[in-house]
């Protein structure tokens, strides 16, 4: 969205009559402007510490439409924008370049100028004011607040990722459990056979790994966070992190109700950490996969593909990634049917884009990415995102759909397609939204009926279901009436951006 805006801002007149009717929102803020406002800089701070963003000095909100009042002298604003920007006391980290400084003459005698913030690198956040690192604000809504203690520490954790790494005072082997240590050298074994690690002791085994260090002076065996995470006893684990909670819930069967769940304050035969969680769960999340499989036209069972593999690189993600300090929301994992949840606390430290595009691995918890990494359950090289989009473009699949903000990231995975998604659509209005997205241009009610078999009344009557529920746009009259995907649903826009990117990708192999 913010791209959009932005590149509207080379066409002047076109980006003016824009600015009249846009409200403000999440991305956009517009201030009156004699002077640079003092407001500007709590705006400032807050864009560069969540999502960027844009100001507009010189418009006022109003209904029915904004009002383009301009600023007062815009070159002498903008030296003072860059003299405080240049000031370490005002910002602590300058997020704008010359190039994000845009005045618009919109006539003889007003000019607005436009700024775009950028969300600032993680490593430097939170962005504050006035050499005090409480004056720091996000954006919530259309409007900027000052951020929590739980926040700035967040952010500072974000910063500075990896803190798994760090070694444990006060803590032994004891904490660990027993039997988590002995499955888990087990399986890297296999992996490393020539490594011969069941030969070792439990102590030189997580010594060699790194998931333990030993002291060069004392020789003492110091257990890493990750490590006591991956396979401490839960007591021991919650003495550390007294936040820690895993959930697993099947919801499947269209009820409120969870019907099977996996949870460390559920009594159980094993200690819940993060190995035994994820252990149990996948196995779990693959009986389920196995209930669900899809039929072809003779009622043959369709191969699975790839989408098991999705689900347990979705499942270690979650884990890998999670911010365990933090006390709201918790880790948890739904399974629904036709789609799968995975909730962890904390922002993911690359943006959603570049976890699409793959290639930038940044986990929060290294050593619990390496852990995983050593029974051969992640990928190093940043390939998870790739593999997660590309098994919904292999299948068929509605795609993807990952949020992610200081406080949570949320990954929903469908091993159905985008008009199967839908429970509340009914059978012909699914079959119509099917063949809208596979033309993926304007169709007539003769190509949808022609394309479905419906007759003309149950294509008309599911058509316009669809126009009225939002899902499709109707353009023109009579004979010339055509039918479209409609622009307001993000899941559909995502839908049809990955389909575009998978052709650009075939032409450009072939």
């Amino acid at each position: 969205m913010l791209n959009q805006l932005v590149n509207k801002v080379n066409s002047p007149k076109e980006f003016v009559e824009f600015l009249k009717h846009f409200r403000e929102k999440y991305i956009m803020e517009y201030k009156e402007a004699t002077n640079l406002p003092k407001s500007f800089w709590e705006t400032y701070s807050s864009f560069s510490n969540t999502s960027g963003g844009i100001i507009v000095l010189g418009v006022k909100e109003a209904l029915p439409e904004n009002q383009i009042v301009g600023v007062g002298n815009s070159e002498k604003i903008i030296a003072d924008l860059w003299n405080q920007l240049s000031n370490p006391n005002k910002v602590s980290f300058r997020n704008v370049g010359n190039e994000d400084v845009i005045p618009i003459r919109v006539d003889e005698a007003r000019t607005i100028i436009v700024i775009v913030i950028r969300e600032a690198p993680e490593n430097m956040k939170p962005v504050y004011l006035d050499g005090r690192e409480p004056n720091s604000y996000i954006r919530t809504g259309d409007g900027d607040r000052k951020a929590t203690a739980d926040e700035l520490k967040a952010m500072v954790r974000n910063a500075q990722p990896a803190q798994d790494s760090i070694s444990l005072e006060h803590y032994t082997l004891e904490d660990l459990d027993p039997i988590s240590v002995m499955e888990y050298k087990t399986l890297a074994h296999k992996r490393y056979p020539a490594r011969k690690y069941v030969e070792m002791t439990d102590e030189d085994f997580l010594v060699e790994t790194g998931a333990c260090l030993k002291d060069r002076v004392t020789g003492q065996v110091k257990i890493k966070r990750g490590a006591l995470l991956f396979l401490g006893k839960c007591n021991a684990i919650k003495e550390e992190y007294p936040q820690f909670h895993l959930d697993f819930f099947n919801m499947r069967g269209g009820g409120s109700r969870w019907t099977d769940r996996v949870s460390d304050d559920e009594p159980g035969d094993a200690e819940i950490n993060v190995f035994q969680f994820f252990r149990i769960v996948d196995m779990k999340l693959k009986a389920l996969m196995q209930e669900s499989f899809q039929l072809d036209e003779n009622q043959v069972r369709l191969p699975a593909g790839g989408f098991d593999e999705t689900i347990r690189e979705c499942l270690a993600n979650c884990l890998a990634h999670a911010d365990y300090m933090q006390g709201y929301p918790s880790i948890k994992i739904e399974a629904y049917d036709g789609w799968y949840r995975f909730l962890n606390p904390g922002k993911m430290l690359v943006s959603p884009t570049q976890f699409r595009i793959g290639g930038d691995s940044r986990p929060r918890n290294e050593i619990i990415m390496k852990m995983f990494r050593m029974i051969g359950v992640s990928d190093r090289q940043g390939g998870g995102g790739p593999l997660i989009f590309k098994s919904a473009i292999e299948g068929n699949f509605r795609m993807p759909e990952i949020e992610t903000n200081i406080e949570k990231t949320e990954l929903k995975v469908w091993n159905i397609d985008l008009a199967d998604s839908y429970p509340e659509l009914a059978p012909d209005e699914k079959a119509s939204l099917k063949y809208i997205l596979k033309a993926g241009s304007g169709v007539s009610v003769k190509m949808i009926s022609d394309g479905t078999g419906l007759s003309d009344y149950f294509a008309r009557k599911a058509l316009t279901a669809l126009v009225d529920s939002g899902f499709i746009e109707v353009h023109g009259k009579g004979p010339a009436t055509r039918y479209y995907i409609a622009m307001g649903r993000p899941e559909i826009l995502t839908q049809l951006e990955m389909v575009v990117d998978s052709l650009k990708r075939q032409l450009y192999q072939e």
